[in-house]
């Protein structure tokens, strides 16, 4: 029987291109049913944020400006 140990071993001689290939292939494998449950630390914050933006003390940013923010902090700029 092979284990994740190995699996993994063996995962990371693939080149980058085929690891970024495998991961939604594996995920589409995982029932949802399977998925693990967030935990409560995390269900709290989502709560938190979402009382925040549904009452206004939240500011929201369109995708456009926070993908160029995000490309330009990684030194990704165009």
């Amino acid at each position: 029987m092979t284990t994740i140990e190995e699996i993994l071993a063996a995962v990371r001689t693939l080149p980058s291109e085929a690891r970024g290939r495998l991961i939604p292939l594996l995920w589409d494998e995982v029932a949802p049913e399977d998925w693990a449950a967030p935990s409560s630390a995390w269900i709290s914050e989502a709560k938190r944020r979402s009382d925040h933006l549904d009452t206004g003390r939240m500011e929201t940013e369109d995708w456009e400006s926070v993908r160029n923010r995000a490309r330009r902090e990684a030194g990704l700029s165009e």
